[in-house]
C-alpha cells in the first residue's frame, strides 16, 4: 500500500534540500511511498508576522493522513516550531523523526558537524599559520552556530590560539549580517584577521562580496571558509573551502529510522552522520578537478540560464498586467486557468493552485476579519494542471491538499507546497511537484514573492473599484485631515481628467503611503499614529496649488490630482513634500520619524487611459517603491 511522508524544510538552502530529498527518494522508490515537502522561506531576520504567515504552512492539513513525518529541524529558521512539530507528531502517534536537532523523546538523525568543521579549522592554523581568527556565526541560539563556534574555539585553544568575545560576530544566516561586519571591521581601522570563519557559505560569500567591495583578495589579504557546501560555493572564484554535510546520506537514514517507526520496531534514538572537510583555493589550496567540474557546468549552462530568468520575468510580468485588470474573483479563477495552462514550463508538469475563497469574495474585508491565524474558509483549486492538461476546478474537502491526488501504484512523487499570504494571514498556497524548474534553479522565493505582490496588489485594485462605486455615500472631506475624500475624487477628480484631456493638457496623479504605519500604531499608540496622518497630510496640503485636489484615499494612503502639472513640477512637488516632512522629523515633537513612498505619473493627454488606469499605475510604482524601502531596511514587503 502507498505510503504518504511529509517533510517539514526551509527553501533558503535549496542546495542541502535536493541532496536530502535524493536519499529519501531512494527509500520512496524501495517502499512505493509518495512525499510532500512543506517549503517555507520564514527567517530570522523578517519582519516576526511575515515569517508567521510562511510557518503558518506547516499547519496546513492534517499529521494524521501521513504515515510518518521528517522534519528538517535545524533548517526552519524556528527552533521552536520545530520543537512544536515534532511533539505534535508524537503526541499523534505519527512516526516522526528530526534531522538536524536532538529533540526529547524524538529520534534524530545528526550530521557530526564537529568531524568536519574541527579538520577545516585544524588545516588553516596547522597549513597555513593562521593566528588571529574572526567568526561568523547564524544566530547565537542556533544549535549549528553553537557547535561550530565551540569547536572552533576548541582547536584554537589546542594550537595555543585564543578566539577573542569580541571576534565573535552573528550574520542571522543571511547576506547582509556579514556584510555590514566586514565593512564595519575594515572602517574601524583594525587590521583585518588572518581567517574568517563563517558558519555557513550563503554568509561566507556574503562577507566575500564586501572584502572584494573594499579592495580585498581571498586568500592573499584573509583566508575566508564556509559551511554546507553549497553550488554557489563550488563555483565560485575562489571557490570556498567548506563543510559537506552529507546531506543525502542524512536524508536516506532519516527514511531508514522513519520506516522502521512505522514498522513498529526500535530505533536508536541518535544517529550520526559524519561531516567532511573540503579543501579549496579561498584558504589558499587548491583540490584540483573538484570545483573546476562544477565551474565548467555553470558556465556551460550560464547563458541558457539567463535566457530562461528572461523568459520567466517576462511570464510574470505578463501575469501581473492580467491580474491587475481582473474586475472580480470568477474573472481571476478563469484568467489564472488559462494563464498557467499556456505556461507552466518553470511550474514543471503538475501544477495547482488553491486560494480562499473568502479572501477574495469579501474582498472589503480587512485581512484581520477573515483569519485569526492561518487559513480559514473554503479552499478553491483554481489552477491544477497535470500532463499539460487542466483539470477540473474543485472546492476541496476539509484536510485535503492536493488537488485531484491519485495514489498510483510502483509510481513516486515529491509534492512541494508553498505558503501564498499577506503577513501573518494566509489565504492559499501552491502546488509544484517531483523537481520543478523554479525550485532546482533557487528562482522559487522572487516567483513566490511576485506572485504575492500580484495577488495583494489585485485585492487593492478590487478594494478600490469598490469604494469608487460606492463614493456617493460618503461626504466631502475628511475630518480628521481637511483633505477631500474619496467621494470629492468621485465627483471632482474625474471632471478635471476629462477636461485635461479636452484642453490636451498634461495631469499629474501622485500616491503618497506611510512606510511603517503599523509599527507606530503598535509601539506608540494610535493617537501617534493619527497625528503622523495628520503631519503628512498637512506637509500634502501645504504645497498644493489652486485647483489641484488632495485626497485621502485610505487609512495612512494619499492621493494627489494635479492638472496642468508636467513632470518636472510633478517632480519639484514630490520632492517639497518629502522636505516638508524631514523638517517636521526634526522639530523634536515626536518619538518616531515619518517617511512616505511616493510616486507619480503624468497623463498623456493624447492617449485613452482613464483617470483610474493612471491611479493604479502610480498605486502600483508606490508599491513597488515601498517593497524597496522594506527591503533597504532588512523588511521585506508583501
Amino acid at each position: 500500500m502507498k505510503k504518504k511522508i511529509a517533510v517539514y524544510a526551509n527553501g533558503w538552502s535549496i542546495d542541502a534540500l535536493m541532496d536530502i530529498l535524493g536519499g529519501m527518494e531512494s527509500y520512496a522508490a524501495e517502499n512505493d511511498s509518495d512525499i510532500f515537502v512543506y517549503l517555507s522561506f520564514a527567517t530570522y531576520s523578517e519582519h516576526i508576522n511575515i515569517s508567521r504567515g510562511e510557518l503558518n504552512l506547516y499547519d496546513l492539513g492534517n499529521m494524521e493522513d501521513y504515515d510518518g513525518i521528517v522534519v528538517l529541524s535545524t533548517m526552519l529558521n524556528s527552533n521552536e516550531t520545530a520543537v512544536e512539530l515534532c511533539r505534535k507528531a508524537k503526541a499523534k502517534n505519527i512516526p516522526v523523526v528530526s534531522l538536524g536537532m536532538e529533540i526529547e523523546e524524538i529520534p534524530a538523525v545528526c550530521i557530526a558537524n564537529e568531524v568536519g568543521m574541527r579538520d577545516l579549522v585544524t588545516h588553516i592554523v596547522e597549513e597555513h599559520g593562521v593566528k588571529n581568527v574572526m567568526f561568523i556565526g547564524g544566530t547565537p541560539d542556533h544549535v549549528d552556530s553553537i557547535a561550530r563556534l565551540r569547536v572552533t574555539e576548541e582547536v584554537l585553544k589546542e594550537h595555543g590560539l585564543e578566539l577573542k568575545p569580541e571576534d565573535i560576530k552573528y550574520g542571522q544566516w543571511g547576506n547582509d549580517g556579514p556584510r555590514s561586519i566586514v565593512r564595519q571591521l575594515h572602517e574601524s581601522g583594525e587590521p583585518m584577521p588572518d581567517a574568517i570563519v563563517v558558519a555557513n557559505d550563503v554568509m561566507a560569500l556574503a562577507a566575500h562580496i564586501a572584502l572584494v567591495e573594499l579592495g580585498y583578495k581571498v586568500p592573499d589579504d584573509v583566508i575566508l571558509t564556509g559551511f554546507d557546501n553549497s553550488a554557489f560555493g563550488k563555483c565560485s572564484y575562489p571557490a570556498m573551502s567548506t563543510v559537506s554535510q552529507n546531506y543525502g546520506e542524512a536524508g536516506k537514514a532519516a527514511c531508514d529510522i522513519l520506516g522502521r517507526l512505522i514498522s513498529g520496531e526500535e530505533v536508536p534514538a541518535k544517529t550520526m552522520v559524519p561531516s567532511r572537510f573540503i579543501c579549496a583555493e579561498s584558504c589558499g589550496c587548491h583540490n584540483e578537478g573538484y570545483y573546476e567540474e562544477f565551474r565548467d557546468i555553470y558556465c556551460r549552462d550560464a547563458y541558457k540560464k539567463h535566457v530562461d530568468a528572461s523568459l520567466l520575468e517576462q511570464t510574470e510580468r505578463v501575469l501581473r498586467l492580467r491580474i491587475s485588470m481582473i474586475p472580480d474573483y470568477e474573472a481571476l479563477k478563469r484568467m489564472m486557468r488559462t494563464h498557467y495552462l499556456d505556461n507552466h514550463r518553470f511550474e514543471g508538469s503538475e501544477f495547482h493552485m488553491v486560494l480562499s475563497a473568502d479572501y477574495f469574495g469579501n474582498i472589503m474585508a480587512e485581512e484581520s476579519e477573515i483569519y485569526s491565524d492561518g487559513m480559514h474558509g473554503e479552499m478553491d483549486a483554481v489552477v491544477s494542471i497535470r500532463d499539460n492538461e487542466l483539470l477540473p476546478e474543485i472546492t476541496l474537502p476539509e484536510g485535503e491538499l492536493i488537488p485531484h491526488y491519485v495514489k498510483k501504484k510502483g509510481e513516486q512523487h515529491v509534492y512541494f507546497l508553498m505558503a501564498l499570504h499577506y503577513f501573518q494571514y494566509n489565504y492559499g498556497y501552491v502546488v509544484m511537484t517531483d523537481r520543478p524548474y523554479v525550485v532546482v534553479e533557487d528562482m522559487l522565493y522572487p516567483y513566490m514573492e511576485k506572485l504575492m505582490q500580484s495577488l495583494k496588489l489585485l485585492r487593492i485594485n478590487l478594494r478600490l473599484d469598490t469604494l469608487n462605486r460606492d463614493l456617493t455615500r460618503i461626504y466631502d472631506k475628511d475630518p480628521m485631515t481637511g483633505l477631500y475624500n474619496r467621494f470629492a475624487y468621485e465627483n471632482k477628480a474625474k471632471p478635471l481628467f476629462e477636461e485635461s484631456m479636452v484642453k490636451k493638457m498634461p495631469m499629474t496623479v501622485m500616491f503618497v503611503d506611510i512606510n511603517y504605519m503599523k509599527r507606530i500604531n503598535d509601539q506608540y499608540g494610535h493617537i501617534h499614529g493619527d497625528n503622523a496622518i495628520k503631519a503628512v497630510s498637512d506637509s500634502i496640503m501645504q504645497n498644493m496649488k489652486e485647483g489641484w485636489i488632495p485626497v485621502r484615499f485610505g487609512g495612512d494612503e494619499f492621493l494627489v490630482i494635479a492638472p496642468e502639472c508636467g513632470e518636472k513640477e510633478a517632480e519639484k512637488l514630490q520632492r517639497v513634500i518629502l522636505d516638508s516632512l524631514e523638517k517636521k522629523n526634526n522639530d523634536g515633537t515626536r518619538p518616531y520619524r515619518i517617511s512616505v513612498s511616493c510616486a507619480h505619473v503624468v497623463t498623456n493627454p493624447f492617449g485613452r487611459e482613464t483617470l483610474q488606469d493612471y491611479v493604479k499605475e502610480a498605486d502600483g510604482q508606490m508599491y513597488e517603491i515601498k517593497q524597496q524601502v522594506h527591503a533597504r531596511d532588512g523588511m521585506p514587503y508583501r
